[in-house]
């Protein structure tokens, strides 16, 4: 580490920033697993742009200027040091973002390794249906889980605790029971659809497991590859969704049937001398929309089900062996660098990057800050740099 510092004390760019600063270097170092280190080097101006002081005495630093946000740019080296959010986003992919000094950058990292192995490879198609899998067999333990902690309430509790109410609130006594029968209903009413859910849910694990033993350990070994390239596979999956969500025919005549009746009751309503008749209509009226949504709603459950299993479906079967190079995503190469090997130094990586508060505050300032570290990050001596490779 100390020729690493060295090497960036080179630099003549780093040494003239836009402003004066101090420079501190960290050294880290792990003694178990994983054995790697680490290397920082950071500049800091006299005081943050809000005001606050950093410097320290004649020659120092505050022990607190990283808390504060205090340097204006940092340079990190790490000796076989990685981890998949330095080089990787959601979508798992390193991102290339550039080559600097011969070696490649992603994702503001460059990476320095003998022969140019990159210490990521592609996740193999047992991987993705593993994780595939492993969702769709939470889906269904969660599910029985629920189900088996979702019970109607006791009648007999319910009984017990309306006669104690009766005795000093007799109308909140009836109104609890009736609360209590609503509950009930609706409990029941879930509970008879208890069996058409979970029977969805095993059919997605069934599919899973079906599809997974359909290829050979070799095609599992490979790298996985996504098969609807053009996106041709989803457009005609989200039209058979948008299909789903309409009312059938017999549907769609019974729902504008009710919804005309029980406009003519309204009518009939306004049209009533007889309050209590006026309410009697508009009453059924209401029962009649109330029964026109169950309808609607009932179509939506189970068009809910068949939209679950289409997309199951296509994210399952899109996923195929392929060739590397049109690999869907990657995972950090579990071999390199080679953890048996602790003393030896495979791989570096090499970022130059500004604080925080350097990134949120827009200033005039921060063009020249930023044109700096650009300088910096191109007049670094990478191959120095590599030349400490074991």
């Amino acid at each position: 580490m100390s020729a690493a510092e060295a090497i960036i004390k080179q630099s003549q760019e780093w040494l003239n920033p836009p402003i004066p600063v101090r420079m501190r270097t960290t050294m880290a170092a792990n003694r178990y697993e994983p054995l790697d280190s680490r290397l920082i080097v950071r500049a800091y101006p006299e005081q943050t742009l809000v005001g606050i002081g950093i410097w320290k005495g004649e020659c120092g630093i505050i022990p607190q200027a990283d808390r504060v946000a205090g340097s204006i740019g940092r340079i990190n080296v790490f000796f076989n040091h990685l981890s998949k959010d330095m080089f990787m986003g959601p979508d798992e992919t390193p991102k290339r973002t550039g080559t600097i000094g011969g070696y490649p950058e992603f994702n503001g990292w460059v990476v320095i390794s003998k022969n140019g192995r990159l210490p990521w490879i592609p996740q193999t198609l047992g991987d993705r249906l593993d994780r595939v899998g492993a969702a769709r067999e939470k889906a269904l333990a969660d599910w029985r889980n629920i189900k088996a902690s979702r019970k109607a309430p006791d009648q007999a509790i319910i009984d017990r605790t309306a006669a104690l109410l009766r005795r000093t609130d007799p109308a909140g006594a009836d109104q609890y029971v009736e609360n209590m029968r609503r509950v009930t209903a609706d409990i029941h009413a879930a509970q008879a659809k208890d069996a058409i859910r979970e029977a969805h849910l095993t059919k997605l694990v069934n599919e899973y497991r079906a599809y997974r033993a359909s290829f050979t350990a070799q095609q599992l070994a490979m790298p996985a590859i996504w098969a609807d390239i053009d996106g041709s596979s989803r457009k005609a999956m989200e039209a058979q969704i948008d299909e789903l969500q309409e009312l059938g025919v017999d549907d769609q005549a019974r729902v504008g049937e009710i919804r005309e009746h029980g406009r003519d009751l309204e009518r009939a309503a306004a049209a009533s001398a007889d309050e209590a008749e006026a309410r009697r209509l508009r009453r059924q009226a209401g029962d009649l929309l109330l029964e026109a949504g169950r309808i609607r709603r009932e179509h939506m459950e189970r068009a809910a089900l068949k939209e679950e299993a289409l997309r199951g479906a296509y994210e399952l079967t899109n996923l195929k062996p392929g060739p590397a190079e049109q690999a869907m995503a990657y995972k950090m190469d579990p071999i390199f660098p080679n953890r048996s090997q602790p003393g030896k130094i495979q791989v570096i990586a090499v970022s130059v990057s500004t604080q925080n508060e350097e990134d949120v505050l827009e200033r005039p300032e921060q063009t020249a800050r930023k044109a700096w570290l650009g300088r910096v990050k191109s007049s670094l001596n990478y191959t120095a740099l590599a030349a400490l490779l074991d």
